[in-house]
């Protein structure tokens, strides 16, 4: 046998090894998934004070909160000074996630190969994606959650501790908003496989004790228990 059909044919094999593992470890994810949403953390209740929503883009979750609440007001987290349209701000709409991904990829036509393999496969800079809007409809695809002041203190004191902040200020990522209504700053974290933006939000509603699957790397385990 010569020697390029030799390492012809050991590359097949050695690449169809690496296809078997690499299935399998897909498949093992996916499993994860689906135990991880069938069982749940936390409690739902229809008697709190503060209305929060949790809305799903289909790949990408964010939670919707009042913007002035008392003792919580994000416009002195988040100055709109910076916002091109302030005419609706009754609620903020805060998302974390691959920065990359966020900042390169304005919608699923500019998606490139080599920014989805580096997002989910090598832990990767992170941003947050802060929209002021107003207060959002509920759907199939945006859940309402009535919760208590101290439920929401725990929430906001997660999300904004995902801030990477100086002086106390948050740290604008200037001209990358994808409107007049949105911005994006620094954040903490490393984004990768088992820590993506729907498991940030999964870990800001657990840390609220409010009802949301064990694990959920996707939108669908935020969304149903609520």
């Amino acid at each position: 046998m010569s020697k390029p059909v030799h390492f012809l044919k050991l590359s097949a094999k050695y690449f169809l090894r690496f296809l078997e593992v690499f299935i399998g470890l897909l498949i093992l994810y996916y499993i994860l998934f689906i135990w991880g949403m069938i069982f749940y953390f936390g409690n739902l209740s229809n008697n709190g004070e503060i209305s929060i929503y949790v809305r799903s883009t289909g790949v990408h979750t964010e939670i919707c909160m009042p913007t002035t609440t008392e003792g919580e007001n994000w416009k002195e987290f988040i100055p709109t000074g910076v916002y091109e349209d302030t005419s609706h701000t009754e609620y903020i709409a805060i998302g974390w996630g691959d920065k990359g991904f966020f900042l390169n990829t304005p919608n699923w036509g500019e998606l490139k190969i080599s920014t989805a393999l580096t997002a989910v496969f090598l832990p990767s800079p992170t941003a947050m994606h802060v929209e002021y809007c107003s207060k959002p409809e509920r759907s199939d695809v945006c859940k309402r959650v009535t919760i208590s002041p101290r439920q929401y203190r725990k929430l906001c004191n997660y999300v904004q501790g995902c801030f990477d902040t100086k002086k106390n200020k948050v740290q604008l990522i200037s001209g990358h908003g994808y409107g007049l209504t949105d911005n994006f700053y620094e954040a903490h974290g490393s984004y990768h496989l088992f820590r993506t933006c729907n498991v940030w939000t999964n870990n800001a509603l657990k840390s609220a004790s409010i009802r949301t699957s064990l694990f959920s790397p996707f939108p669908e385990g935020n969304l149903v228990h609520l």
